[in-house]
């Protein structure tokens, strides 16, 4: 009798084991399968570098996707707001506006955008998956008014393109922004009033209210953070890839909500969680890396984005009903 019931919490255990840690457990199988399959490239410093360089704009844009979703929403716009961020950057360095006065303007023109949702969210009460996407068209149509439709290449300052892809020790410069914001949030998510209060209104706004919380005010927060933080990732893709063009906020919104909502099925199962949201990150990154080494075709991407979110979420879920 005893060892029946001693088996079964040896169950339940290994299925509460695997269900918050799934995706981990994906990540490492990839990264396995991509070293036998590519010894000679995969694993090299170099592809680090390519890797840690590349995606560390898509893990600032996941922190920005995060915060609203915590408190129960979405940002929709977030992409666009980067999309935005990079051509105008690109305009004023052309007209000679100085480096670090366009990061400023930029920085305000996302908190600007996230104003503008949170208005409509938290006082005329629309949807936030309404009111940030057609935020996000409205911003893409600026975009494409400033660039006409041609990709802008003249005069991307060149402190911005050695900062973005430039290393030190081997280490990407345009990854210390990203780790810092990830350490910066990790912290007021999980050891914040003000993350434990968006945690509880993303859980029961009624309850929270009857708690004294500020609802209105809690939210609004998330979309200014996030219009700023989607600022300067597109401050900082500008020079990652020393262009700017109009409708690329799409490529860049799709990675960015499927990490943030990747992340709820690991470590912290059940909820939206920053360690998480890093674990979808290198998910992503790791898978997309590996299947272009091996020639993959242009749509594997978004089909890679959909497919692991589903079958990670899916996978975690069924390991969770098994472990009650």
């Amino acid at each position: 009798m005893h060892q029946d019931v001693d088996k079964a919490g040896q169950r339940v255990w290994l299925n509460t084991l695997l269900s918050k840690y799934a995706v981990v457990a994906v990540a490492i199988l990839l990264i396995i399968v991509f070293a036998v399959l590519n010894s000679s490239t995969f694993l090299t410093g170099a592809n680090l570098q390519l890797i840690l360089g590349g995606n560390s704009v898509a893990l600032i844009l996941a922190l920005a996707g995060l915060l609203p979703l915590l408190a129960g929403e979405f940002d929709l716009s977030i992409g666009y707001t980067l999309e935005l961020s990079a051509v105008v950057t690109a305009v004023l360095a052309n007209d000679g506006v100085p480096l670090p006065l366009t990061l400023l303007i930029v920085l305000v023109m996302g908190a600007v955008i996230g104003l503008v949702n949170s208005f409509f969210i938290t006082i005329l009460g629309v949807s936030s998956f309404i009111s940030t996407l057609g935020m996000g068209t409205v911003v893409s149509a600026i975009s494409l008014e400033l660039t006409h439709g041609e990709i802008l290449i003249k005069n991307i300052p060149p402190a911005l393109i050695n900062f973005a892809q430039g290393t030190v020790g081997g280490v990407p410069l345009i990854l210390i922004p990203a780790i810092v914001l990830f350490i910066l949030f990790y912290i007021i998510g999980e050891h914040t009033t003000y993350g434990r209060r968006l945690l509880a209104v993303g859980l029961s706004p009624r309850a929270s209210q009857l708690a004294g919380v500020r609802i209105g005010r809690s939210v609004g927060s998330t979309f200014v953070i996030a219009g700023v933080l989607a600022a300067l990732a597109g401050w900082l893709e500008l020079g990652r890839v020393g262009s700017a063009s109009a409708g690329i906020g799409p490529n860049f919104l799709l990675p960015a909500i499927t990490a943030g909502f990747l992340g709820a099925t690991t470590i912290k199962t059940g909820r939206f969680n920053v360690l998480g949201t890093g674990v979808a990150v290198a998910l992503v990154a790791v898978g997309i890396d590996g299947l272009q080494l091996n020639g993959a075709a242009y749509w594997v991407q978004p089909l890679f984005d959909g497919g692991v979110l589903l079958l990670a979420v899916g996978t975690a879920q069924l390991l969770a009903r098994r472990a009650k």
